[in-house]
């Protein structure tokens, strides 16, 4: 039986509210598809990454979030194709979702503008038999409900070799997830909302051997303040990354990623907590797996992105 007061809040949060929270990921600059279906295939590789989060650490019933996207270019690099997978629990609440997505890429004399679209499902479900409650008729807080909603989404995308620049539809349909009419005959519900996000960064020249990378997201979700990271990365010969980023009323992050060889590439972003949760949490850690490989209908394109 779970008491932590932190699952509690984080259920009246969820449930009982508007909307609902998707989950944010610090390594958004290195795993494109996450925000935009655009995204796939635009390395004109197939790449596959993995994500494992753990948020606010040493709070019981704190967001777990397992991720993998892959995505490939096909037919002469103007069709890109995507699938990912993730699970996301919080408290009692546990979130598994699958989508595709497909994009059409231009090439055009300033760089490749792709436009995407996604579609896929959520399945929810909250197993309230864990919580220890004060009232076991708490119709709000009892059984084990499952919600599966379908969704889509939609985006356009432009990249050269050193800037990328993206906006996104990520979710658009506005599902009811949960409705409950109480004896008083007031309603209760929360319901899926919009979400928008605009991303983009550019790589600068420091020397020959030094890169800076600055790059911003800027997330809004409907019935939701506007909410935004900010990225300054800076890479060495092309291998070693090392950043920090700062998202708005949540966290100072670090962050850095090792290109091991041709195939592989590791990350990793520590989350400082600076809101009222820092006194509670050590903080939140994100690893990140990608795995990339040349198929056999690979072509060159100078401008394919390098460094996202």
């Amino acid at each position: 039986m779970k008491k932590s007061l932190v699952s509690i809040l984080i259920l009246l949060l969820v449930f009982s509210g508007y909307s609902q929270q998707r989950p944010v990921i610090s390594t958004y600059m290195f795993n494109g598809l996450a925000l935009n279906p655009a995204y796939a295939g635009s390395l004109n590789i197939l790449s596959a990454s993995f994500v494992h989060r753990k948020q606010w650490i040493n709070v019981e019933g704190a967001p777990r979030l397992n991720m993998v996207s892959v995505h490939s270019s096909f037919y002469g690099n103007q069709i890109g194709l995507g699938l990912q997978a993730s699970e996301d629990v919080i408290g009692v609440h546990k979130e598994s979702a699958l989508y595709l997505s497909g994009a059409y890429k231009i090439k055009t004399s300033a760089g490749i503008l792709a436009m995407g679209l996604s579609g896929g499902f959520d399945n929810r479900r909250s197993n309230f038999e864990e919580l220890n409650l004060l009232r076991e008729d708490d119709e709000l807080l009892s059984g084990t409900p499952t919600r599966f909603t379908p969704n889509c989404g939609t985006g356009i995308y432009f990249a050269i070799p050193k800037m990328y620049a993206g906006v996104s539809v990520r979710y658009i349909l506005d599902n009811t997830l949960y409705e409950v009419q109480a004896e008083e005959g007031t309603t209760t519900e929360a319901r899926e909302s919009r979400y928008y996000y605009a991303t983009g960064g550019v790589i600068l020249d420091l020397n020959p051997n030094v890169k800076f990378s600055p790059s911003a997201l800027i997330r809004y979700q409907e019935e939701s303040r506007l909410g935004w990271d900010l990225n300054a990365t800076v890479i060495f010969d092309g291998i070693a990354y090392a950043g920090v980023s700062y998202r708005s009323g949540d966290a100072v992050i670090f962050l850095t990623q090792l290109i091991l060889n041709e195939y592989f590439r590791i990350g990793y972003a520590y989350d400082a907590t600076v809101n009222a949760l820092s006194n509670n949490s050590r903080g939140t850690h994100e690893i990140m797996l990608n795995y990339r490989v040349k198929l056999r209908n690979y072509k060159k394109d100078p401008q394919c992105p390098v460094y996202f």
